[in-house]
C-alpha cells in the first residue's frame, strides 16, 4: 500500500522556531518564511502541507493560496470548519483553488475544537451536533462537486435549492477529504465521507485498531476499500539517540508559563476525544511511553502531542511499526519546521522505500 508523508504548515500566533508556545514568536509566519517551509518540504519529498484552521492561525485559504505561488508541486491540505460558511461558498471555493493551482488541493474537515474556540466563532451546537452537521455539510459540498446539480437539500440544519456552481475541481470526483476524529460520533462521519481518516498518534496498538475499526464502519458504506487511516505526529531526529533526546527536551523548556495555563484550560475542559487520548498518554508516570514516542509536547499545549524522537533508524523503525499497523498517511511537523524538514527529508525519507511513499 502506497504511503503519504505530509509536512505542517505553523501559521498560527506563536509562529516558528526552536521553542514550542515561545512568548514571542522566534519566527513569525510571514508569507517569505512560510513560502520557505513549504520548499524545504517540498524538496524533502512531502507531497502535502497541512494548513491548520482556527482563530490561533492565519486564514488557510488566503495563506495557501499565497504560498502556492511560491512552490510548484506540494498539495495544500487546507483546514476548515463545517458551519462557518454556506457548503455551496465552501465548494465553489475549494474548487476555485483546485483549479488555479492545477489540482493541489486536499481538504481538511475539522468539526470542532475547543469549547472556547467553537464560541469565538459563534457555535453554540454540543460536540454531537456539530459531527451531524458536518455529515450534511459534506453531502452538500461533494454533491455539488461532483456536478449532481441542480442539488436541492433539505435537511436538519441546512436548505439549499437549485444549488450549482460553475467552477468544478480538478481532482475528480472532488478533492480528497481527510476527516478527523476518535469519537463514535467523529467515527460514523468519517466512515461515510472520509479518503483519510485522521487521528492523533498513540501507542502502535492502539492505531492498529483504529485501522480495523474505520475499515470495518467504512464497510457499512461500502466504502473499505476507498478509506485510509493516517496519524498526526511531531518528529525529532538526530544523529544519536541521546542528541535526540536533548533536542526534544530543550524545544519545551523555558516555554512561557502564561501560555502553559492558557493551553491546560483548554487540554483539561476538552470535548475531543482525541485529546482525552493525548492526555491519558501523557499522564502516565514517563513522558516516554516507547523508546521513541514522547508525550513532552502534551505537557505545554493542547492538540496533537506525540513525538518520534530517535535517529535516522530509530524514526524509520518506529514509522514503519505504524504502516504495518495498517496506517497510509502521516502528516508530520518538528521545530523549527524549516530544519526538521530537510533533516527529515535527507536522513529518513531515504529508509522508508520500501514503505512505498507517495511522489509527486
Amino acid at each position: 500500500m502506497p504511503t503519504e508523508y505530509a509536512w505542517f504548515l505553523p501559521t498560527g500566533q506563536y509562529g516558528d522556531g526552536h521553542k514550542i508556545n515561545a512568548k514571542v514568536a522566534e519566527r513569525p509566519p510571514t508569507v517569505e518564511y512560510l513560502s520557505e517551509v513549504a520548499r524545504a518540504a517540498e524538496g524533502a519529498g512531502f507531497v502535502n502541507l497541512l494548513v491548520p484552521t482556527g482563530t490561533h492561525c492565519m486564514d488557510g485559504w488566503v495563506m495557501s493560496a499565497a504560498i502556492a505561488e511560491r512552490t510548484d508541486k506540494i498539495k495544500f491540505c487546507v483546514a476548515f470548519r463545517p458551519g462557518l460558511m454556506s457548503p455551496v461558498l465552501t465548494a465553489q471555493q475549494a474548487a476555485t483553488f483546485d483549479i488555479i493551482t492545477g489540482g493541489r488541493l486536499t481538504v481538511n474537515v475539522v468539526t470542532g475544537s475547543t469549547a472556547v474556540d467553537q464560541k469565538r466563532y459563534g457555535d453554540y451546537l454540543n460536540h454531537d451536533e456539530r459531527y451531524a452537521r458536518t455529515d450534511e455539510f459534506l453531502d452538500i459540498v461533494k454533491s455539488v462537486w461532483r456536478g449532481e446539480g441542480p442539488v436541492d437539500h433539505k435537511g436538519d440544519l441546512y436548505e439549499v435549492e437549485g444549488a450549482v456552481i460553475y467552477a468544478k475541481p480538478v481532482n475528480k470526483p472532488y478533492p480528497p477529504i481527510y476527516l478527523g476524529a476518535s469519537s463514535d460520533a467523529g467515527r460514523r462521519c468519517g466512515a461515510r465521507h472520509a479518503d483519510v481518516h485522521m487521528m492523533w498518534t498513540g501507542e502502535v496498538e492502539e492505531a492498529a485498531q483504529d485501522a480495523e475499526d474505520m475499515k470495518k464502519r467504512a464497510a457499512e458504506f461500502g466504502r473499505a476499500d476507498e478509506i485510509t487511516l493516517g496519524l498526526r505526529m511531531h518528529i525529532v531526529c538526530r544523529e544519536t539517540k541521546a542528541e535526540a533526546r536533548r533536542a526534544a527536551e530543550a524545544m519545551i523548556e523555558g516555554t512561557d508559563i502564561s501560555n502553559i495555563q492558557v493551553w491546560s484550560d483548554m487540554r483539561n475542559k476538552t470535548e475531543s476525544e482525541g485529546q482525552r487520548r493525548m492526555n491519558a498518554l501523557g499522564a502516565r508516570d514517563s513522558l516516554w511511553v516507547t523508546d521513541t514516542l514522547w508525550m513532552g509536547v502534551n505537557a505545554v499545549r493542547a492538540g496533537a502531542g506525540a513525538t518520534l524522537v530517535g535517529t535516522p533508524d530509530m524514526v524509520a523503525g518506529a514509522l514503519r511499526e505504524y504502516v504495518e499497523a495498517g496506517c497510509g498517511t502521516f502528516i508530520l511537523s518538528g521545530w523549527p519546521h524549516l530544519e526538521e524538514a530537510e533533516i527529515f527529508g535527507r536522513e529518513v525519507m531515504p529508509l522508508l522505500k520500501d514503505t512505498e511513499p507517495v511522489v509527486l
